[in-house]
């Protein structure tokens, strides 16, 4: 079976020695080479316009992230890692529903 014709751009994918199953993976713990090599690709922008994960549907990993069915996926948290939340100022733990004393 014959190879596809590669761009010049795809040569020097930091990910062009990976394996399919690899780069292809669904699943986080399985792309985490792919991911890593993602980290440092010098042509992620051009995968990305190649590939239009969104309009593709495609499954894997593009351009630093992990895609499911044309979405990215979101990493998960590690136990004990907090959650993030949202810029600005915690609410005080004193401060009352209606803002005033009760």
């Amino acid at each position: 079976m014959q190879q596809p014709d590669t761009s010049p751009w795809q040569a020097t994918a930091a990910c062009a020695g990976l394996s399919p199953t690899v780069v292809f993976s669904r699943r986080g713990t399985e792309a985490a080479p792919a991911l890593r090599a993602c980290a440092v690709c010098p042509v992620s922008r051009e995968c990305e316009a190649t590939v239009a994960p969104a309009e593709s549907w495609f499954d894997g990993v593009c351009a630093g992230r992990l895609w499911r069915n044309g979405r990215p996926v979101r990493p998960r948290r590690r136990r004990g890692e907090p959650a993030e939340t949202p810029a600005g100022p915690a609410p005080s733990p004193l401060a009352t529903a209606g803002g005033g004393r009760g």
